[in-house]
């Protein structure tokens, strides 16, 4: 009588590794595409935001015959005035980006000191977070909230709603090592030569469309920023949401972080591999090199420089 054995086929050990091992090498072949596609949908996120912002300063002109307005009293109270009395850009466009609601809770004739009911509704309302305020690639913006800003005098000082895009205040600048073209007075804060500044003396009348002499295509009226780098940084306070091109595009990012060192972080910087998003005052957005030729990128920020330099020509 014959007896037939059946043999059972199964991976030997040394097959197994080596099937483990191709996956790996796949895995590892296909990651570096995976988080290039991650990245390339958040840099066109980044993009919106700019987008949108851009589409809401004009939309507020439209309203209102001028670019959103900027500006404090800081007066003789120093730096917590500022914060007091201060009326951002950010603030202004909140209709204009369906955060009407929001918008309506403010109470423009308090500040942010004190406990009265108005006080802390501005606290509650200056520590929103505000997702269109927000870069998707930027891992250290506290998911929208950090504390140490700029110009706060509360107690507990806590936490406040940041941005991870500003308005360009232009490229003359009077103060830190990269003072740049800073004549008459121009400290590049309250009297600059971009399309909004700090404006902590409510001295700097509004911009209108009439004053891009320059033209709308060749201004930037936006750029990115990185509320991680430098405390001047979070979206109620008219002093921490404007940033000048006279510090080289993200050069913050080159040196270690000190986040008190306004005069060397006030500027646009940016977590994309290789440069950042600007909107220009036309509305369009371009993805401006970190490597830029430094005479293009300021000129890129004026508003009437009477400059022939586009962004083009990098």
């Amino acid at each position: 009588m014959r007896r037939f054995i059946q043999s059972r086929s199964a991976f030997t050990l040394v097959e197994l590794l080596v099937v483990i091992a191709i996956i790996g090498i796949l895995v590892s072949l296909l990651l570096p595409a995976v988080q290039s596609a991650r990245e390339a949908a958040r840099r066109m996120q980044c993009s919106n935001n700019i987008k949108q912002l851009g589409l809401a300063f004009h939309t507020y002109h439209d309203t209102h015959r001028t670019f959103p307005i900027n500006f404090a009293f800081r007066g003789g109270g120093g730096g917590p005035a500022i914060a007091n009395t201060g009326k951002s850009w950010m603030q202004m466009i909140l209709p204009q980006i369906d955060q009407g609601n929001m918008f309506s809770r403010i109470d423009f004739n308090a500040g942010l000191q004190g406990d009265t009911p108005n006080v802390v509704q501005n606290r509650e309302i200056s520590n929103t977070i505000v997702s269109s305020f927000l870069c998707p690639s930027d891992g250290e913006n506290g998911n929208g909230r950090l504390g140490a800003r700029s110009d706060v005098n509360v107690d507990p000082p806590g936490t406040w709603g940041v941005t991870n895009y500003k308005a360009s205040c232009g490229s003359n600048w009077g103060w830190g090592k990269f003072s740049w073209n800073s004549v008459d007075g121009n400290d590049g804060l309250n009297d600059c030569n971009g399309v909004l500044c700090s404006n902590q003396q409510d001295t700097k009348s509004p911009t209108d469309m009439g004053d891009i002499t320059d033209g709308t295509s060749n201004t930037f009226f936006l750029g990115e920023a990185l509320p991680g780098w430098s405390a001047w940084n979070w979206w109620y306070n008219p002093n921490a949401v404007t940033a000048t091109t006279a510090i080289p595009f993200n050069y913050v990012t080159r040196v270690p972080k000190d986040l008190g060192n306004w005069p060397d972080n006030y500027s646009f910087a940016s977590m994309h591999t290789g440069g950042g998003n600007f909107g220009l005052g036309d509305g369009s957005v371009r993805f401006v090199s970190e490597n830029v030729d430094a005479f293009i990128y300021r000129a890129m920020s004026t508003i009437s420089g009477g400059e022939t330099a586009s962004i083009d020509t990098q």
